[in-house]
This record gives structure tokens, C-alpha cells and sequence, in this order.
């Protein structure tokens, strides 16, 4: 719609709000200033479903699956980032165009997610881990710096154990090493009910996404109930996104001044197969999975960046990875550096920069031969 159009529609509907609707000034006024920011700003904000300049989405035939990938210009090293549960390639729009200036950057979604193939009941690190040493192997052709976030995070240690002739090096984004491990995950209640919410919410056959919403929440210290989203925020972010979609069906997630990270998580909920998560919590994604010895396997410098993490009275891990794990970890990998990280979980979308800085200094420092 052309702006001056635009603005004398908001400018009419002002009038009759106020003359018609009875709506305070005031909300009106917020309203319009709302609208005009959201006018002002929205061509400076990444598009969900936008490819980054330079960058190409791809198929990969792995005999099995077909991989969905989008890949960067060669301009260094290749380097491939693998998403956590939920999260597409454009989870990693944010630090894409940055490691594209001087690496061979790309980003795979692992089955279950994106436009690769769903394979309901067959989700496990082996059998993930299997498409990605094909990857590897079939189209990058070369040892690659691998980084992930979570269940990737795991997936770039397993490729490191299994498929260590193709990989130089990995970044391991806040990896659930052991908290998410079968059965022990079932004592980590505050991890244990976010997936349980997904597969009961968004496993049915019209995923409920309100009542997912609705049933988010955070510990609280000294008590047990949680404290759960406002019903009236709830609401509003599931109408905010269900108007959207009605009105701007080709931008259905870009809803207007949410944040990137709310709007592509949106999609990751709405898109990836449920079973995924229904695997994490019965026990077979990390089924035929040993850490200890894969850890023990691995001879490539490896970063771990460990997120911000806390311990509740009742609901146990707040995050994926506590300092016990940490030092589990570095007791059995030979070429370790850890960074502690003041981000959320997923570090790359939530704070883009700390990440770029860390895996960038890292990086550097093994180019330059310097070990911390």
C-alpha cells in the first residue's frame, strides 16, 4: 500500500475511534505512533522467510532423507552450523552474513525441521548424526568448522567422535549433554515439562499454539507453582500472530514489532514435527548414545559455550548445561575452551553479538596458534 494512502486510512479510522468508538485520545495516539514505528522501521528488520544476499538454498539427497540447506559464498574455510530442536536455518540469520565475509558458511535443517524430510519415529543422534556425516562428506567434501546450538549442539561432538576426518574444529553451543539424556531427564522437571507442553500442545492434529502459550512459565524461588504467562498476553501475541497471517498471508510470521527471535520462533513451532520432541522425552533420541565416550573420541579443538544456567528447589536445571557438566566435559575432552556467556539458551539469536565475538576470537586464536 502506498505510504500517503496508508496514512490518511490511519488518519479516518484516528476520527472514528475516537467520535464513534468512544476510545480515549490517548490510545489512539499510542496506536498511531504504534503503526508509524512499525511503517518506519519494518524495511530495516530481517523478513522470516528472506535468504540473506549471497547466500542459496539447496536440496541434499542423502539416499534416505532430503536435507534442506542454504550455503554462502566461498570465502574461507567451510563452516556449518547445525540448529537446536525447533530451530530452522534461519535461526541463524542474525550471525550468517557476519562468518559469510571470511568462511564457507552453511546451515543444514537436520530432519524433522524446515523444508527437510519429517520421519516421524525415527529420530535418534545416531540416525541424525548419520545425515550429517553424509553432508559432509557428499557436499562440503572437506573438513569443516561445525557449530550447533543443543541438540546440534550435541550432533557437531557426535560428528567431531564419528566423522572426525571432517571436522576441523566445533563450537558447542550450550549443549544438554547430560541433562537431556534418557532417563535422566525425567528428574529435570522444568526441561522435562517444556517438551512434554510441545508435544501436548503442538502434537495434535491443529497444533494449539494458544494453549502453549497459555501454559508457559517461569520457577520462582521459594515456591513450587510456576509463574505462567498472563492469559491477556497470551492472547494477544497468538491474535497479534493469527491477524497477521490473515492479512499478510505471504508474511504470515513477520508479525509487526515483535522481535526476530519471537517471529522466527513462531515458525519453529508451528512447523517442525512434534515427534522430535515426543523422542526427546521417551527415550529415543539419545537411545545407543554414550557422551562419555564420544567425548573421549574427540581430538579436534573444541569451544563450549556454556549459557546462563540456575538450580530450582523444586524444578531442578534452569538451562542445559550446569558447571558440574562443564567439568565433566573438560576431563574428557583433550582440546577444550570453555566461555561462559551472560545469553539465554540459544545465544546466537538471543544475543547475536556475544556470539559472533566469541566464536570469532576462538577461531582466530587456533588460526594464530595461540591456545588460552
Amino acid at each position: 500500500m502506498n505510504k500517503a494512502i496508508l496514512y490518511n486510512v490511519i488518519g479516518v479510522l484516528a476520527v472514528l475511534a475516537v467520535i464513534f468508538f468512544k476510545i480515549p485520545a490517548v490510545w489512539v495516539v499510542l496506536g498511531i505512533l504504534a503503526v508509524l514505528v512499525m511503517v518506519i522501521v519494518s524495511p530495516f528488520v530481517p523478513a522470516v522467510e528472506s535468504i540473506p544476499k549471497g547466500f542459496v538454498e539447496k536440496k541434499f539427497d542423502t539416499g534416505k532423507v532430503i536435507l534442506n540447506y542454504v550455503e554462502g559464498p566461498d570465502n574461507g574455510p567451510p563452516m556449518l552450523f547445525i540448529p537446536g530442536q525447533t530451530e530452522f536455518w534461519q535461526g541463524y540469520k542474525l550471525v550468517m552474513p557476519n562468518f559469510a565475509k571470511k568462511y564457507h558458511v552453511f546451515v543444514v535443517d537436520v530432519r524433522g525441521h524446515g523444508k527437510s524430510t519429517k520421519t516421524p519415529g525415527e529420530y535418534s543422534y545416531n540416525i541424525i548424526g548419520e545425515d550429517l556425516k553424509a553432508f559432509l562428506e557428499t557436499v562440503i567434501k572437506k573438513p569443516a568448522i561445525v557449530s550447533g546450538l543443543s541438540s546440534g549442539a550435541v550432533l557437531a561432538l557426535w560428528l567431531a567422535a564419528n566423522a572426525p576426518e571432517s571436522v576441523s574444529a566445533v563450537v558447542s553451543e550450550d549443549p544438554p549433554l547430560f541433562s537431556a539424556m534418557w532417563p535422566h531427564i525425567k528428574e529435570e522437571k522444568y526441561m522435562y515439562r517444556l517438551f512434554e507442553i510441545m508435544v501436548e500442545c503442538l502434537g495434535k492434529p491443529k497444533r494449539d499454539i494458544l494453549d502453549y502459550f497459555m501454559k508457559q512459565g517461569i520457577p520462582k524461588d521459594g515456591q513450587d507453582e510456576l509463574l505462567l504467562i498472563p492469559p491477556w498476553i497470551a492472547k494477544f501475541i497468538v491474535g497479534d500472530f493469527e491477524l497477521n497471517k490473515r492479512f499478510r498471508p505471504s508474511k504470515k510470521y513477520d508479525v509487526p514489532l515483535a522481535p526476530f527471535s519471537g517471529r522466527v520462533g513462531l515458525k519453529f513451532i508451528s512447523e517442525y514435527d512434534v515427534d522430535f520432541s515426543r523422542a526427546t522425552i521417551d527415550g529415543r533420541l539419545t537411545a545407543g548414545f554414550n557422551p562419555e565416550e564420544t567425548l573421549k573420541k574427540i581430538n579436534c579443538p573444541v569451544l563450549l559455550i556454556q549459557a546462563l544456567w540456575s538450580r530450582h528447589a523444586t524444578w531442578g536445571l534452569l538451562g542445559a548445561l550446569d558447571d558440574k557438566d562443564v567439568e565433566k566435559i573438560r576431563a574428557l575432552v583433550k582440546n577444550l575452551q570453555v566461555v561462559k556467556v551472560k545469553a539465554i539458551h540459544d545465544v546466537h539469536l538471543s544475543k547475536p553479538k556475544i556470539f559472533i565475538k566469541a566464536v570469532n576470537e576462538y577461531l582466530d586464536s587456533l588460526r594464530n596458534g595461540v591456545r588460552s
